[in-house]
């Protein structure tokens, strides 16, 4: 139980608990001092590997020896929460760690340490060896999904909190762990990854690379019931989408070359020679952006209000990457 104030360590006179601003407080009637009960800060690290398992120490000492708990501990006079949160981990796990962000502020009563506040950060593991540590009999992961009872209600919260925050993003990588069975072991999000956005990004990139042949073949067929004009050089047009969707991919990928103008340039000197109309031409790129998006769909990636958000983020960027593809060949069009 926590130890109640008896004496006031200024006069040492007994303290009496009166009504001080509206507040029941310890108050010492001699000298007047008022004793503020304000919360001690805690932190606690959020620590989740590949597998979706979660990090956790269990207690040697009382409140709560034996029960599982986050790495958590007191912040020091003169230390920062976050830095706290790393040294307590390291020190009840033998795990190094690196903030990722803020997960939670939780401000809880306990009848042992009185008024705390809790502090929870998402913490990438960095280095350092998996070992029980100070005020810790054992230390492993568990299932983010299943995990024993905790000791803090804080870490329940602050549990719940991140699998909110990932849900919607681990369901897009199992997606993508369908479409590709050899992409490697399951991640979580990189912690250096700021956005569902890039995942999607990346997850595009990747069904762009191994589809582009089957994108292009429908691509041609929506074309040819489409736009009749440019039904008899359809060979010549599927090859240009297929170079068309290259860039697209590069241009995703956010390579450091420049954007390779040259090729959708001589592509359009290529069309005009042709004899195709430019305004079905270009009618039919904007078909080939469409493509992308009914093969995506037909995948059945996208399924939450946020990887609907994210997608549109990323039309934007593929919306600029055909205006330049447009504005090149037309430049080699009308050259």
């Amino acid at each position: 139980m926590r130890k109640q104030r008896v004496y006031c360590p200024y006069c040492a006179e007994p303290v009496v608990r009166r009504e001080v601003e509206g507040k029941a407080r310890d108050l010492c009637m001699r000298c007047s001092t008022v004793f503020y009960e304000n919360p001690l800060p805690v932190a606690s690290a959020i620590v989740v590997n590949e597998q979706r398992e979660v990090l956790l120490v269990q207690r040697e000492k009382e409140p709560y020896r034996g029960m599982w708990c986050l790495p958590i501990g007191f912040a020091e006079t003169g230390e920062e929460v976050k830095d706290a949160a790393l040294r307590e981990l390291e020190e009840e796990s033998g795990v190094k760690g690196k903030i990722v962000r803020l997960i939670d502020v939780d401000t809880v009563d306990n009848d042992f340490y009185g008024s705390l506040a809790i502090v929870t950060y998402e913490v990438r593991a960095a280095g350092g060896r998996l070992r029980p540590g100070d005020d810790a009999t054992d230390a492993r992961y568990f299932s983010i999904f299943d995990l024993p009872p905790l000791a803090w209600s804080s870490n329940d919260k602050a549990v719940k909190i991140y699998i909110d925050m990932y849900r919607d993003t681990w369901a897009m990588m199992d997606s993508f762990r369908q479409l590709f069975p050899d992409f490697g072991p399951p991640h979580t999000v990189s912690q250096d990854t700021p956005s569902h956005g890039s995942l999607l990004s990346n997850i595009l990139i990747k069904i762009i690379d191994r589809d582009r042949e089957e994108i292009t073949r429908s691509w041609a067929g929506e074309v040819e019931d489409g736009i009749p004009s440019l039904a008899a050089c359809m060979d010549v047009l599927m090859e240009i989408n297929r170079t068309v969707l290259q860039g697209i991919q590069e241009g995703l990928e956010q390579k450091r070359q420049p954007f390779d103008r040259e090729r959708f340039v001589e592509a359009g000197r290529n069309l005009r020679r042709l004899g195709l109309p430019l305004p079905d031409i270009l009618n039919a790129l904007a078909l080939s952006r469409k493509s992308i998006w009914v093969h995506v769909i037909g995948k059945k990636i996208l399924s939450s209000p946020l990887e609907i958000y994210s997608t549109l983020e990323l039309n934007n960027r593929i919306i600029f990457l055909y205006d330049r593809v447009n504005y090149h060949i037309t430049e080699g069009y009308m050259g």
